[in-house]
């Protein structure tokens, strides 16, 4: 006999239109965790003003929540700043992945502090145990970043992420991905737009603000389910004594917003309302909340569950720096603005950059650093922004508008719709430096969770369905460093376009997600070698002995010039100069694709003063 359903709850309400009778809205929030999750094993009651460690850190509001973990806006009373806590679930797999996260950050915060590109790496400030009513849960603290990049895209669905930051954005990921693949040896295996942050400047500041303003955290007690234990399939609850039914306070998730000014001075040209277009959407409006941490599906991959994986121990990885790098890596920490500083990296940073200068400038000439784009300026703020771990998210975690580019059927059927260079100095006396080139926009990488060694995988199920790399979805098991570039191209066409550039689907039995997804890739890049088809776990599940797909037989190739002009109206000169840039990281064959650093020196990256002045009337 088949289980009843519940009855359904209706209420009287009074409504403007008159009196209606309702149905109860349920308890639980689609968009925050499942009280079904604070069971022995899962998440840690907070409330506002709990506090850890001793009372160091005081509970101010829910930042967002994942699956691993929920995050917390707290006040460190040691400091009088605000941090980041988050707190993971209690269950032993959990906290491992945790522990391993720790030893990621701390080997990557470890290994060279001079490279430009450990700015644009998450880096935390704290860590410990908190013991909790039923368990002991690992916290690790961060210092809060603003939204991230989905947020972005979110904002500009219509025309996309302007150009100018798409570039930006671009090479400060490259810069970060070189930092890891070269001098941490570590591949990020999950780089996606949730995963990327962007600072605020003068976040502590802004926090104050908003603080100030903000409504007062809601909340609703709701009853926690019993758990359940399974046997041979069947689900049997276990049963509690009387009287003992437990009850939880789950809060709302109340991400730091968006700045509702802008965020600096691109150019004289630019106004505070055109860049102000940019960050928050036109027209001007109150500042749009950040996206919350709660774009969670689980990724089931081939019957693997990505987010319950565990990461071994990460060896610490050391380096040599030489003289020359060290000095490029001094260039660059003083030619950037203290805004994308971490307040924990800022005073060693700057303290080793003015000593090595100084003593730089008794052998060499004085060098100064000229602005990227003229007539700008720079707008510092004495508190810098520091990087936010997100929650772990996995699989499909926004839906773009629109099928997948490649899922069109034909082409007629479409609507039409450096940093500055450092130059030497002749004259022999000093003078004040030039100005500090500006950088509109600062990111850093977050999520380290998922990270591993490039030789020696932790896992070799890694990345996100639409960012995955195709040496991944055959399941080879020589992938390294490359695999995260296939996935920076896949990020910047969707900030440019607010689309994905794959989005594969199943269809039943016919055809897998694996299929499609090897099918559009060959549509958009063309067939590739059978020796690079196979060689993986999965290669004779997608192809057949000919190198023929096995389930998909026809396809329409559409190549990425003709998406970009077709679809997107690109320019001719545009197209060419975007496709230069993004193809060399789409080689489907990885030992030809290119690596960060090869990317990072791209003319495709280069803004032009006019994309800034563009901008105005974008």
């Amino acid at each position: 006999m088949a289980p009843k359903e519940p009855c359904a709850k209706y209420q009287y309400v009074v409504t403007s239109s008159g009196p209606k009778i309702l149905p109860v809205p349920d308890e639980q929030s689609k968009d925050e965790e499942s009280p079904a999750d604070y069971n022995a094993g899962g998440y840690l009651p907070v409330k506002i003003d709990d506090t850890f460690k001793d009372g160091r850190y005081v509970v101010a509001r829910k930042l967002g929540w994942g699956h691993f973990s929920t995050v917390w806006l707290v006040k460190d009373t040691n400091t009088s700043r605000f941090s980041a806590l988050k707190v993971v679930k209690s269950a032993s797999r959990y906290a491992e992945t945790a522990r391993d996260e720790i030893k990621l950050l701390s080997q990557v915060a470890d290994a060279n502090p001079l490279h430009e590109g450990r700015l644009h790496i998450v880096s935390f400030l704290d860590s410990f145990t908190h013991s909790g009513p039923e368990d002991v849960h690992v916290c690790i603290v961060f210092e809060p970043l603003g939204e991230n990049l989905l947020a972005l895209i979110e904002r500009n669905k219509k025309k996309g992420v302007p150009q100018p930051l798409v570039k930006t954005i671009t090479k400060q990921v490259l810069l970060g991905l070189q930092y890891l693949h070269e001098e941490c040896d570590l591949v990020h295996t999950d780089i996606k737009p949730e995963n990327i942050l962007i600072s605020i400047p003068d976040v502590e500041s802004h926090i104050h603000a908003e603080l100030s303003i903000s409504p007062t955290p809601t909340s609703r007690h709701v009853g926690v389910p019993q758990p359940t234990k399974s046997r041979s399939g069947v689900s049997i609850p276990y049963r509690r004594a009387a009287g003992r039914e437990r009850h939880v306070q789950i809060f709302d998730s109340q991400p730091i917003s968006s700045p509702s000014s802008q965020c600096g001075s691109i150019s004289a040209s630019v106004s505070n309302q055109s860049l102000h277009k940019h960050f928050v959407g036109s027209p001007v409006k109150s500042p749009m909340p950040a996206q919350t941490a709660s774009y969670t599906t689980s990724l089931v991959h081939r019957g693997i569950t990505r987010d319950e994986s565990s990461l071994p121990p990460s060896p610490s990885t050391s380096s040599t720096v030489s003289s020359s790098s060290i000095l490029q890596g001094v260039r660059s920490i003083v030619s950037t603005p203290p805004t994308s500083i971490g307040s924990t990296d800022a005073p060693v940073l700057f303290k080793i950059a003015s000593m090595t200068l100084s003593k730089v400038s008794a052998e060499t000439k004085e060098e100064s650093v000229g602005p990227a784009f003229p007539n700008s300026s720079i707008k510092y703020s004495p508190n810098p922004p520091s990087p936010l771990i997100p929650v772990h998210t996995n699989e499909v975690v926004h839906a773009a508008s629109g099928p997948s580019l490649l899922t069109q059927t034909a082409p007629g059927q479409l609507s039409n719709a450096s940093l500055g260079s450092i130059s030497s100095s002749s004259s022999p006396t000093p003078r004040p430096p030039s100005p500090l080139p500006y950088v509109p926009i600062s990111i850093k990488i977050a999520d380290l969770g998922n990270a591993t060694p490039s030789k020696r995988h932790y896992t070799e199920d890694i990345q996100t369905r639409q960012y995955r790399a195709p040496e991944a979805i055959l399941g080879r098991r020589d992938w390294g460093t490359r695999a995260d570039i296939w996935s920076v191209a896949c990020v910047v066409f969707e900030l440019l376009t607010a689309e994905f550039l794959f989005d594969p689907h199943g269809q039943g039995e016919l055809f897998t997600k694996d299929d499609d997804h090897m099918a559009q890739i060959i549509e958009l890049m063309g067939d590739f070698p059978l020796e690079v088809k196979m060689g993986g776990k999965y290669s004779r599940e997608l192809f057949d002995h000919s190198g023929a797909l096995r389930y998909i037989k026809t396809l329409k190739p559409w190549p990425l010039h003709r998406v970009m002009t077709e679809k997107y109206l690109f320019s001719e000169p545009d197209t060419k100069a975007f496709c230069g840039f993004l193809e060399p990281m789409l080689v489907v064959d990885q030992r030809g694709r290119k690596e960060a650093h090869d990317m990072l020196v791209h003319p495709w990256l280069e803004v032009k003063d006019e994309e800034w002045a563009g901008l105005e009337e974008w």
